[in-house]
């Protein structure tokens, strides 16, 4: 029982923070308030980072496409990405600075029905 406590400990934070890649938000430890698993689902399969830019409030107010380590060259794919990412929420507090700054990896994946065919 012991054993199993220490792995939901560990383990549970890397799920919760998979896909927030690095940057000064994280090395603040800010929280994420909103529930994300970065995953998106598409007929383009691939991945796109992006950097996000979060303000004291913890809105999103900005989202940066990285091309680096970007797989996914369809507009219409990264426009979805986009409008995904925005809707994120973060820790508010006023002792943050004015924007964090975080890269981000959203996952695309393509329906469960397309893979059948």
């Amino acid at each position: 029982m012991k054993k199993l406590l220490v792995m939901i400990a560990f383990v549970l934070p890397v799920f919760s923070f998979g896909q927030l890649m690095d940057g000064n938000l994280m090395d603040e430890g800010r929280k994420m308030i909103s529930s994300s698993d970065f995953v998106l689902y598409d007929s383009n399969e691939g991945v796109l980072f992006y950097e996000l830019a979060v303000d004291r409030t913890g809105k999103v107010t900005s989202a940066r496409l990285l091309s680096e380590g970007s797989t996914i060259t369809a507009t219409p794919t990264r426009m979805k990405a986009r409008n995904y990412l925005v809707t994120l929420q973060f820790e508010a507090a006023t002792h943050y600075p004015q924007f964090h700054h975080v890269r981000v990896k959203v996952t695309f994946k393509a329906p469960e029905e397309e893979k059948a065919n």
